[in-house]
């Protein structure tokens, strides 16, 4: 198990199908994922309510501090985290490093997104800086995020591309967001359309395709006039490239009535999908609609759209539902929750779309042809042309749905936690099993975690004041395994929630945003969390994973494998004691695993191998303690957990005149 590889999140949902699924995880399993050995670890405070999707990169190496699994958080008050992902004890109280863009735009406020709630905007309380989730270019070590400031001179949304590593400004970084696009809409002049910062809410994520950053924006609160726009930059340059400027209503005329335009793209916090040939696929809020059949119209309120990507951003194809008039006129757009891209199938219907609105239906559809026959809309009646439409739904669909072993995991609003599974092409008709908790207002957003095909787990989200982290068992949903409430004296307890908050699990570790905070869930006892990522479902086998087992027959029990931070299940020598004369003092040298926090580490020094004498100890609680002269000092991780080796040296100064005998012991 020690082998597999280690996970990194460097997008919204994990991959660019967006479909929340992790593989990597070895660690955690339906099986020990309980209020008894599974709860909230350690949480970071931070500056502002957290929107954004943690990201996450493992085996980040920090000038002079070693190699460490990094957390990145963005908030609202415009800042963004790097934060050691396994333990708050590092750097200064878990913190890497952390970058601030300048002053957020205060809410709720009257200057911008003044349609509803007497003219104030409260969408988003408190402040409005950082809200669509970052993305990161592993291979550049750089962090893509836009922020929104409010200056001296107005609103402006700026790009930043950040060092992983140090969070400096990468070369070209920060640009202005510009933009600007031929139209003859409400707020055109002279036939350009130009975009408005204080119009536009960056809310989706950004996606990353080949060499090209794209960038979404809708409007807030539904204030006139607004757009969906996409950007597309060239990520070394950090401009936009020829061509790659979209937008979803560029010739809505005040024709088209007071609220003409619009058709935003928020899609509650998802990311554009892109498909295996870089074609874009995304959904549309209300707005205006003149594409229908045949027509040449150039507005898709409430669509499901894609877009090619060759030589430039074009409409390859869409898909309108029959009632978007409807739609548009009672606000239950299409654009309120995001699409998945299923990964692909065998046989007919290989590549499918599963997106859903705000008027409690979803869709499946055939990404390669949208609509049978490209009927995009039914203009005349009351059906529509693609594979599947789930109604009769509890709620509106406000989040986006996730997959894993041929099955789909969604949520409505007001609506429980449902697994579908796929079956030549399309889903079956009923949900094949359906979890306990009905999710309040905007349901839930689930996530997968699996090691390969096996030990899937459903993770969610609910949005509550405090916010429950919950766990099922992805092969049937009808249990809760675990949930935040669970344990006594609110030892789990998160922050209060943010709306479409998202979870995000790595390597052993759950991570949940929520207000001014982000919580760290894992295995709560080290030694069963080690066992498990060396022996897996052999973890709780004595005869194996004890702590005097000896597996792979090198002479070195599992507990000391354990507290010297070595393989358990490869034969070596281990990392043994080593001793020197250095600068005149004696020293002995080895390595401590710095995850194993139940540990007490013991230094004895004797004259004769009879009487022994402690030196030093060591525990998580109190570090190094010396009982004489001894002094020890500990270099930065050299590998990471739950086998964290830093190595300890311990200076028992001049040697004496005789022999002098010195041995570690181990225990609990």
């Amino acid at each position: 198990m020690a082998g597999a590889p280690r996970a990194n999140v460097l997008t919204y949902h994990n991959d660019n199908f967006r479909t929340g699924l992790n593989t990597n995880e070895t660690i955690l399993t339906p099986a020990n994922v309980n209020s008894s050995t599974f709860g909230k670890l350690f949480t970071y405070n931070v500056d502002g309510y957290v929107f954004a999707q943690p990201l996450y990169v493992s085996g980040v190496v920090v000038p002079g501090q070693g190699i460490h699994n990094l957390l990145y958080v963005a908030t609202e008050h415009n800042s963004v985290y790097a934060l050691e992902a396994d333990s708050n004890k590092w750097f200064t109280n878990g913190v890497v490093w952390k970058v601030n863009f300048g002053p957020a735009a205060i809410t709720p406020t009257n200057a911008f997104g003044n349609r509803y709630n007497g003219g104030q905007y409260t969408d988003i309380t408190n402040e409005v800086g950082i809200t669509g989730t970052p993305v990161i270019d592993l291979g550049r070590g750089t962090l893509f995020v836009d922020a929104f400031t409010r200056e001296a001179s107005g609103f402006i949304h700026r790009l930043h591309a950040l060092n992983i590593t140090n969070g400096s400004e990468q070369l070209h970084s920060p640009v202005v967001v510009a933009a600007s696009i031929a139209g003859t809409a409400v707020d055109s002049v002279g036939g350009i359309i130009t975009f408005s910062a204080m119009q536009q809410i960056q809310r989706s994520a950004l996606t990353l395709a080949g060499d090209t950053l794209y960038i979404a924006y809708s409007g807030y609160a539904d204030t006139d006039p607004f757009h969906g726009w996409i950007l597309g930059y060239d990520e070394t340059s950090l401009q936009i490239k020829p061509g790659y400027v979209f937008n979803t209503t560029p010739n809505a005329t005040s024709a088209f009535g007071p609220n003409a335009a619009e058709a935003g793209i928020w899609m509650g916090g998802g990311g554009i999908c892109v498909d295996a040939n870089t074609n874009l696929y995304f959904q549309t809020g209300n707005g205006t609609f003149t594409a229908t059949n045949g027509s040449g119209g150039t507005e898709y309120g409430d669509s499901i759209m894609r877009l090619s990507t060759t030589n430039g951003l074009k409409v390859a194809d869409y898909f309108t539902p029959w009632e978007q008039a409807t739609l548009a006129l009672n606000d239950t757009d299409l654009g309120s929750g995001a699409p998945m891209l299923v990964p692909d199938l065998p046989g007919t219907n290989a590549h499918l779309l599963v997106g859903g609105g705000k008027s409690g239906k979803f869709y499946v559809v055939n990404r390669d042809q949208l609509t049978s026959n490209n009927t995009h809309y039914n203009a005349t009646g009351n059906t529509d042309a693609i594979l599947q439409t789930f109604t009769n739904l509890p709620g509106r669909f406000m989040t986006g749905p996730a997959y894993f072993n041929g099955a789909v995991y969604y949520s409505s609003w007001n609506d429980k936690m449902k697994s579908y599974a796929i079956s030549n092409g399309v889903l079956s008709k009923t949900p094949t099993s359906t979890g306990p908790r009905t999710f309040a207002f905007p349901g839930c957003t689930p996530v997968l975690s699996a090691s390969g095909t096996n030990n899937g787990i459903a993770w969610s989200t609910a949005f509550s004041a405090p916010a429950v982290l919950t766990a099922y068992n992805a092969t049937n949903v009808t249990a809760e395994i675990y949930n935040s409430a669970q344990a006594a004296g609110n030892r789990d307890a998160l922050a209060n929630g943010v709306k479409f908050a998202s979870p995000m699990v790595a390597n052993g570790k759950v991570y949940a945003g929520a207000q001014f905070a982000v919580s760290v869930f894992g295995l709560t006892n080290p030694s069963l969390n080690w066992k498990t990522f060396h022996f897996g479902n052999n973890a709780t086998n004595s005869a194996i994973a004890g702590d005097f087992a000896d597996p792979d027959g090198d002479g070195i029990v599992n507990l000391l494998e354990y507290a010297l931070a070595s393989d358990p299940t490869v034969a070596s020598p281990g990392n043994s004691l080593s001793a020197a004369v250095v600068g005149g003092h004696c020293q002995v040298s080895f390595n401590r695993n710095a995850s194993a926090t139940d540990l007490v580490y013991v230094l004895e020094a004797s004259p004769d191998l009879a009487a022994w004498t402690t030196a030093l100890t060591y525990t998580s609680a109190s570090g190094w303690v010396s009982f004489g002269a001894a002094s020890a000092t500990e270099g930065p991780p050299s590998a990471l957990p739950p086998d964290q080796a830093v190595k300890a040296t311990v200076d028992f100064g001049t040697p004496p005149a005789t022999a002098q005998f010195v041995r570690l012991r181990i225990h609990r």
